[in-house]
Protein backbone atom coordinates (compact mmCIF):
# COMPACT_ATOMS: atom_id res chain seq x y z
CA UNK A 1 0.00 0.00 0.00
CA UNK A 2 3.00 2.64 1.00
CA UNK A 3 4.41 1.40 -2.81
CA UNK A 4 1.08 2.77 -4.37
CA UNK A 5 0.86 5.91 -2.01
CA UNK A 6 4.82 6.96 -2.65
CA UNK A 7 3.98 6.18 -6.74
CA UNK A 8 1.14 8.69 -6.69
CA UNK A 9 2.68 11.00 -4.93
CA UNK A 10 6.04 10.50 -7.52
CA UNK A 11 3.67 11.04 -10.64
CA UNK A 12 2.10 13.84 -9.07
CA UNK A 13 4.89 15.62 -8.47
CA UNK A 14 6.48 15.10 -11.47
CA UNK A 15 3.32 16.03 -13.60
CA UNK A 16 3.61 19.75 -11.47
CA UNK A 17 6.59 20.56 -12.31
CA UNK A 18 6.68 19.25 -15.99
CA UNK A 19 3.42 21.47 -16.37
CA UNK A 20 4.91 24.77 -14.28
CA UNK A 21 8.45 23.93 -16.67
CA UNK A 22 5.71 24.07 -19.57
CA UNK A 23 3.38 27.18 -18.90
CA UNK A 24 6.65 29.25 -17.98
CA UNK A 25 7.62 28.73 -21.55
CA UNK A 26 4.29 28.61 -23.36
CA UNK A 27 1.40 27.93 -21.16
CA UNK A 28 -0.64 25.11 -20.09
CA UNK A 29 0.29 21.68 -21.36
CA UNK A 30 -2.03 18.20 -21.55
CA UNK A 31 -0.94 14.59 -22.07
CA UNK A 32 -1.09 11.50 -24.12
CA UNK A 33 -2.21 8.77 -21.43
CA UNK A 34 -0.10 6.01 -23.09
CA UNK A 35 3.01 8.02 -23.92
CA UNK A 36 2.88 9.48 -21.01
CA UNK A 37 2.77 6.23 -18.73
CA UNK A 38 5.82 5.51 -21.05
CA UNK A 39 7.19 7.99 -20.43
CA UNK A 40 6.90 7.59 -16.62
CA UNK A 41 8.54 4.29 -16.63
CA UNK A 42 11.32 5.20 -19.05
CA UNK A 43 12.42 8.18 -16.53
CA UNK A 44 12.49 6.00 -13.38
CA UNK A 45 9.12 7.35 -11.83
CA UNK A 46 7.03 4.68 -11.71
CA UNK A 47 8.82 0.81 -11.49
CA UNK A 48 6.44 0.02 -14.20
CA UNK A 49 3.87 1.03 -16.66
CA UNK A 50 0.95 -1.05 -14.94
CA UNK A 51 2.05 1.45 -11.45
CA UNK A 52 1.92 4.35 -13.63
CA UNK A 53 -1.40 3.13 -15.16
CA UNK A 54 -2.60 2.60 -11.53
CA UNK A 55 -0.99 6.26 -10.57
CA UNK A 56 -3.14 8.45 -13.08
CA UNK A 57 -6.31 6.47 -11.72
CA UNK A 58 -5.97 7.62 -8.82
CA UNK A 59 -5.18 10.79 -9.52
CA UNK A 60 -8.15 11.25 -11.54
CA UNK A 61 -10.34 9.61 -8.91
CA UNK A 62 -8.51 12.38 -6.64
CA UNK A 63 -9.59 15.33 -9.41
CA UNK A 64 -6.12 15.93 -9.80
CA UNK A 65 -6.23 15.12 -13.37
CA UNK A 66 -8.62 16.10 -15.75
CA UNK A 67 -9.42 12.71 -18.00
CA UNK A 68 -12.30 10.68 -19.34
CA UNK A 69 -13.54 7.56 -17.64
CA UNK A 70 -11.88 5.42 -20.32
CA UNK A 71 -8.37 6.27 -17.94
CA UNK A 72 -9.04 3.88 -15.53
CA UNK A 73 -9.64 0.99 -18.00
CA UNK A 74 -5.60 1.56 -19.47
CA UNK A 75 -6.90 3.73 -22.79
CA UNK A 76 -5.44 6.36 -24.80
CA UNK A 77 -6.77 9.84 -23.60
CA UNK A 78 -5.85 13.30 -24.20
CA UNK A 79 -5.97 14.76 -20.29
CA UNK A 80 -4.53 17.38 -18.78
CA UNK A 81 -4.27 19.10 -15.27
CA UNK A 82 -7.98 20.46 -13.02
CA UNK A 83 -8.77 23.38 -13.09
CA UNK A 84 -8.49 24.01 -9.38
CA UNK A 85 -4.77 22.63 -9.76
CA UNK A 86 -3.72 24.86 -12.61
CA UNK A 87 -4.82 27.80 -10.62
CA UNK A 88 -3.06 26.36 -7.16
CA UNK A 89 0.11 26.04 -9.56
CA UNK A 90 -0.12 28.98 -10.86
CA UNK A 91 -0.32 30.96 -7.72
CA UNK A 92 3.17 29.07 -6.45
CA UNK A 93 4.97 30.47 -9.45
CA UNK A 94 7.86 33.29 -9.12
CA UNK A 95 5.58 36.66 -8.76
CA UNK A 96 6.57 39.87 -9.88
CA UNK A 97 7.70 42.02 -6.81
CA UNK A 98 4.73 44.12 -5.92
CA UNK A 99 6.73 47.46 -6.59
CA UNK A 100 6.35 46.89 -10.42
CA UNK A 101 2.49 46.96 -10.01
CA UNK A 102 1.85 44.07 -12.21
CA UNK A 103 -1.63 42.27 -11.81
CA UNK A 104 -3.42 39.72 -14.08
CA UNK A 105 -2.35 38.53 -17.03
CA UNK A 106 0.66 41.34 -17.04
CA UNK A 107 1.42 39.49 -13.91
CA UNK A 108 1.31 36.25 -15.58
CA UNK A 109 3.54 37.52 -18.55
CA UNK A 110 6.01 38.96 -16.18
CA UNK A 111 6.54 35.78 -14.06
CA UNK A 112 7.35 33.39 -17.30
CA UNK A 113 9.87 36.50 -18.17
CA UNK A 114 11.58 35.77 -14.84
CA UNK A 115 11.70 32.15 -15.43
CA UNK A 116 13.25 33.30 -18.99
CA UNK A 117 15.77 35.56 -17.68
CA UNK A 118 14.58 38.56 -16.47
CA UNK A 119 14.90 37.64 -12.87
CA UNK A 120 18.90 38.41 -13.13
CA UNK A 121 17.70 42.26 -13.56
CA UNK A 122 17.83 44.68 -10.81
CA UNK A 123 14.68 45.48 -9.46
CA UNK A 124 15.68 48.84 -10.28
CA UNK A 125 15.92 48.30 -13.97
CA UNK A 126 12.77 45.86 -14.05
CA UNK A 127 10.87 49.12 -12.71
CA UNK A 128 11.94 51.20 -15.41
CA UNK A 129 11.53 48.68 -18.22
CA UNK A 130 7.90 48.87 -16.67
CA UNK A 131 7.56 52.35 -16.98
CA UNK A 132 9.17 52.24 -20.78
CA UNK A 133 6.75 49.89 -22.13
CA UNK A 134 3.60 51.75 -20.45
CA UNK A 135 5.02 55.13 -21.58
CA UNK A 136 5.16 52.94 -25.19
CA UNK A 137 2.16 51.64 -24.99
CA UNK A 138 0.45 55.02 -24.31
CA UNK A 139 2.29 56.47 -27.39
CA UNK A 140 0.66 54.27 -29.25
CA UNK A 141 -0.76 53.99 -32.80
CA UNK A 142 2.13 56.92 -33.31
CA UNK A 143 4.59 55.30 -32.13
CA UNK A 144 4.91 52.68 -34.40
CA UNK A 145 5.98 54.82 -37.33
CA UNK A 146 9.31 54.77 -35.29
CA UNK A 147 9.97 51.80 -35.95
CA UNK A 148 11.51 48.99 -33.82
CA UNK A 149 14.63 49.91 -32.53
CA UNK A 150 14.12 53.54 -32.61
CA UNK A 151 11.13 53.08 -30.29
CA UNK A 152 13.28 50.54 -28.28
CA UNK A 153 15.95 52.95 -27.94
CA UNK A 154 13.39 55.90 -27.19
CA UNK A 155 11.52 54.12 -24.56
CA UNK A 156 13.41 51.08 -23.33
CA UNK A 157 16.33 51.60 -21.26
CA UNK A 158 17.82 53.46 -24.64
CA UNK A 159 18.35 50.17 -26.13
CA UNK A 160 17.72 49.58 -29.57
CA UNK A 161 17.46 45.99 -29.61
CA UNK A 162 16.08 45.47 -25.89
CA UNK A 163 12.50 45.68 -27.56
CA UNK A 164 12.84 42.74 -29.74
CA UNK A 165 14.75 40.82 -27.34
CA UNK A 166 11.64 40.56 -24.99
CA UNK A 167 9.25 37.52 -24.87
CA UNK A 168 6.33 39.11 -28.00
CA UNK A 169 3.89 37.35 -24.84
CA UNK A 170 5.38 40.15 -22.58
CA UNK A 171 5.36 42.94 -24.99
CA UNK A 172 1.67 42.12 -26.18
CA UNK A 173 0.51 41.74 -22.61
CA UNK A 174 1.73 45.49 -22.49
CA UNK A 175 -0.94 46.57 -25.38
CA UNK A 176 2.09 46.51 -28.05
CA UNK A 177 1.79 44.76 -31.33
CA UNK A 178 5.89 43.82 -32.37
CA UNK A 179 4.59 43.52 -36.10
CA UNK A 180 2.52 46.75 -36.41
CA UNK A 181 6.24 48.60 -36.18
CA UNK A 182 7.38 50.13 -39.39
CA UNK A 183 9.96 48.20 -40.93
CA UNK A 184 13.60 49.61 -41.43
CA UNK A 185 14.81 50.40 -44.89
CA UNK A 186 17.31 47.24 -45.68
CA UNK A 187 20.76 48.29 -47.47
CA UNK A 188 22.86 45.96 -49.68
CA UNK A 189 26.13 46.34 -51.84
CA UNK A 190 25.22 46.49 -54.96
CA UNK A 191 27.41 48.19 -57.76
CA UNK A 192 25.39 48.08 -61.73
CA UNK A 193 26.85 49.63 -65.35
CA UNK A 194 24.41 51.90 -66.88
CA UNK A 195 22.93 48.92 -69.16
CA UNK A 196 23.41 45.86 -67.64
CA UNK A 197 23.77 42.57 -69.39
CA UNK A 198 22.19 40.85 -66.10
CA UNK A 199 22.06 40.10 -62.29
CA UNK A 200 24.42 38.36 -60.26
CA UNK A 201 23.60 38.09 -56.92
CA UNK A 202 27.11 37.32 -54.39
CA UNK A 203 26.63 35.33 -51.17
CA UNK A 204 29.53 37.49 -49.02
CA UNK A 205 31.58 40.78 -49.19
CA UNK A 206 34.85 39.18 -49.78
CA UNK A 207 33.46 37.49 -53.13
CA UNK A 208 31.51 41.08 -53.94
CA UNK A 209 34.69 43.15 -53.71
CA UNK A 210 36.57 40.32 -55.93
CA UNK A 211 34.14 40.16 -58.76
CA UNK A 212 33.83 44.34 -58.36
CA UNK A 213 37.42 44.59 -58.68
CA UNK A 214 38.30 42.66 -61.55
CA UNK A 215 35.22 44.57 -63.32
CA UNK A 216 32.31 42.00 -63.52
CA UNK A 217 30.41 44.84 -62.68
CA UNK A 218 31.03 46.80 -65.95
CA UNK A 219 29.20 43.91 -67.52
CA UNK A 220 26.34 42.62 -64.97
CA UNK A 221 24.82 44.22 -62.00
CA UNK A 222 26.11 43.23 -59.02
CA UNK A 223 24.14 42.64 -55.47
CA UNK A 224 25.53 41.44 -52.18
CA UNK A 225 23.71 39.77 -49.44
CA UNK A 226 25.87 39.93 -46.30
CA UNK A 227 26.63 36.37 -44.63
CA UNK A 228 24.65 34.51 -42.87
CA UNK A 229 20.91 33.70 -43.47
CA UNK A 230 21.30 35.92 -46.63
CA UNK A 231 19.71 39.46 -45.68
CA UNK A 232 18.72 39.85 -49.55
CA UNK A 233 16.30 36.78 -49.19
CA UNK A 234 14.67 38.70 -46.37
CA UNK A 235 14.38 41.70 -48.28
CA UNK A 236 12.93 40.06 -51.36
CA UNK A 237 9.89 39.97 -49.03
CA UNK A 238 9.55 44.36 -49.51
CA UNK A 239 11.47 44.81 -52.21
CA UNK A 240 10.73 48.81 -51.70
CA UNK A 241 12.79 49.04 -48.89
CA UNK A 242 15.81 47.76 -50.04
CA UNK A 243 18.18 50.40 -50.60
CA UNK A 244 21.12 50.06 -52.62
CA UNK A 245 24.49 51.23 -51.71
CA UNK A 246 28.46 50.99 -52.76
CA UNK A 247 30.73 52.87 -54.98
CA UNK A 248 29.00 52.52 -58.03
CA UNK A 249 25.27 52.13 -56.93
CA UNK A 250 22.93 50.91 -59.90
CA UNK A 251 20.71 53.51 -60.82
CA UNK A 252 17.51 51.44 -61.01
CA UNK A 253 15.87 49.89 -57.73
CA UNK A 254 15.96 46.26 -56.57
CA UNK A 255 12.81 45.58 -58.48
CA UNK A 256 14.51 46.52 -61.77
CA UNK A 257 17.26 44.32 -61.22
CA UNK A 258 14.79 41.43 -60.39
CA UNK A 259 13.37 41.73 -63.63
CA UNK A 260 16.85 41.50 -65.69
CA UNK A 261 16.19 38.31 -68.03
CA UNK A 262 19.64 36.69 -66.81
CA UNK A 263 19.64 35.92 -63.34
CA UNK A 264 22.98 34.33 -61.62
CA UNK A 265 24.16 33.54 -57.70
CA UNK A 266 27.82 33.06 -56.93
CA UNK A 267 28.33 31.27 -53.85
CA UNK A 268 30.54 29.24 -51.66
CA UNK A 269 30.18 25.84 -52.94
CA UNK A 270 29.30 23.93 -49.26
CA UNK A 271 25.91 22.75 -48.25
CA UNK A 272 25.61 26.35 -46.53
CA UNK A 273 26.30 28.19 -49.78
CA UNK A 274 23.62 25.88 -51.50
CA UNK A 275 21.13 26.23 -49.11
CA UNK A 276 20.88 29.95 -49.84
CA UNK A 277 20.45 29.38 -53.56
CA UNK A 278 17.83 27.26 -53.20
CA UNK A 279 15.80 29.66 -50.63
CA UNK A 280 16.62 33.05 -52.94
CA UNK A 281 15.09 30.46 -55.85
CA UNK A 282 12.08 29.58 -54.14
CA UNK A 283 11.16 33.43 -54.07
CA UNK A 284 13.06 33.86 -57.74
CA UNK A 285 12.53 31.18 -60.00
CA UNK A 286 14.80 32.00 -62.91
CA UNK A 287 17.43 32.09 -60.71
CA UNK A 288 20.30 29.92 -61.72
CA UNK A 289 23.82 29.10 -60.00
CA UNK A 290 26.91 30.92 -61.59
CA UNK A 291 29.17 29.25 -63.94
CA UNK A 292 31.72 30.15 -62.40
CA UNK A 293 31.17 27.57 -59.56
CA UNK A 294 31.35 24.60 -62.16
CA UNK A 295 35.05 24.54 -62.04
CA UNK A 296 34.39 24.00 -58.00
CA UNK A 297 32.82 21.24 -58.58
CA UNK A 298 35.01 19.57 -60.85
CA UNK A 299 37.22 20.11 -57.50
CA UNK A 300 34.71 18.71 -55.46
CA UNK A 301 34.52 15.26 -58.13
CA UNK A 302 38.24 15.32 -57.82
CA UNK A 303 38.91 15.37 -53.96
CA UNK A 304 35.93 13.94 -52.05
CA UNK A 305 34.74 17.33 -50.58
CA UNK A 306 35.06 21.14 -50.31
CA UNK A 307 38.88 22.28 -50.40
CA UNK A 308 38.52 23.70 -46.85
CA UNK A 309 37.19 20.32 -44.97
CA UNK A 310 39.01 19.11 -42.15
CA UNK A 311 39.23 15.35 -42.08
CA UNK A 312 39.51 15.89 -37.90
CA UNK A 313 36.30 18.11 -37.93
CA UNK A 314 34.90 17.64 -40.41
CA UNK A 315 33.88 13.93 -39.85
CA UNK A 316 36.95 12.15 -42.22
CA UNK A 317 37.18 11.20 -45.48
CA UNK A 318 33.55 9.68 -45.74
CA UNK A 319 32.41 12.91 -44.31
CA UNK A 320 34.06 14.71 -46.95
CA UNK A 321 32.82 12.38 -49.67
CA UNK A 322 29.04 12.68 -48.54
CA UNK A 323 29.15 16.59 -48.37
CA UNK A 324 31.00 16.40 -52.18
CA UNK A 325 28.19 14.26 -53.08
CA UNK A 326 25.69 16.87 -51.29
CA UNK A 327 27.27 19.68 -52.99
CA UNK A 328 27.24 18.38 -56.44
CA UNK A 329 23.30 17.25 -56.07
CA UNK A 330 22.51 21.00 -55.39
CA UNK A 331 24.39 22.01 -57.93
CA UNK A 332 23.32 19.63 -60.60
CA UNK A 333 19.69 20.59 -60.17
CA UNK A 334 20.29 24.42 -60.27
CA UNK A 335 20.65 25.42 -63.98
CA UNK A 336 21.73 24.25 -67.33
CA UNK A 337 24.30 26.53 -66.98
CA UNK A 338 25.85 24.87 -63.81
CA UNK A 339 25.35 21.57 -65.25
CA UNK A 340 26.98 22.66 -67.95
CA UNK A 341 30.40 22.81 -66.60
CA UNK A 342 32.99 24.67 -68.33
CA UNK A 343 30.98 24.26 -71.89
CA UNK A 344 28.75 26.66 -70.42
CA UNK A 345 29.36 30.77 -69.86
CA UNK A 346 26.70 32.15 -67.96
CA UNK A 347 26.13 36.04 -66.89
CA UNK A 348 28.27 35.45 -64.08
CA UNK A 349 31.54 34.43 -65.77
CA UNK A 350 34.68 36.20 -66.48
CA UNK A 351 37.71 34.86 -67.50
CA UNK A 352 39.76 36.25 -65.00
CA UNK A 353 37.56 35.99 -62.10
CA UNK A 354 36.67 31.92 -63.36
CA UNK A 355 40.46 31.72 -63.37
CA UNK A 356 41.01 30.98 -66.93
CA UNK A 357 44.95 31.18 -68.29
CA UNK A 358 46.14 30.38 -71.11
CA UNK A 359 43.23 28.49 -72.29
CA UNK A 360 43.55 25.86 -69.05
CA UNK A 361 41.28 26.20 -66.33
CA UNK A 362 42.32 26.52 -62.89
CA UNK A 363 39.68 26.18 -60.04
CA UNK A 364 39.46 29.18 -57.90
CA UNK A 365 39.06 28.75 -54.24
CA UNK A 366 36.08 29.83 -53.29
CA UNK A 367 36.23 32.54 -50.55
CA UNK A 368 35.50 32.40 -46.80
CA UNK A 369 32.53 33.52 -45.79
CA UNK A 370 32.07 36.38 -43.05
CA UNK A 371 28.96 34.84 -41.01
CA UNK A 372 27.35 38.07 -39.49
CA UNK A 373 24.90 36.52 -36.74
CA UNK A 374 23.00 39.04 -35.31
CA UNK A 375 24.08 39.86 -31.40
CA UNK A 376 20.61 39.18 -29.15
CA UNK A 377 20.96 40.66 -25.45
CA UNK A 378 21.45 37.28 -23.36
CA UNK A 379 18.63 36.75 -20.61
Amino acid sequence: MNGEHDAVRAVRAWLEADWSRHFLRQGGKRWRSDTLVRDLKRRGVCDSELAAWQALAVLRHQGVLDAPAALDHRLSVRMGLSEGERHRLIQSLPRPDAALGLEGDLAVAWSRALEAGLADWSLDDQCRLVEGLRRLAADLPAAYDLGAYRASARYLLGSAKLLQALPAELVRAFGIEPRDFRPMPTWLLAEAPEVPQGLLLIENPQSFEQARRLGVGDRLALVCGFGYGLALGEALADVDRVRLVGERPPRQGLARLLSLPSQTYWGDLDPEGLRLYRALKRRLPRLCLSALMAPMAEGLEAEGGPPSASPDRQGGAAGQRRRGERARSGMAGGCPRARAGRRASGPGSRGTLAGRSRGRVRRPQPLASTRLRPRCLAW
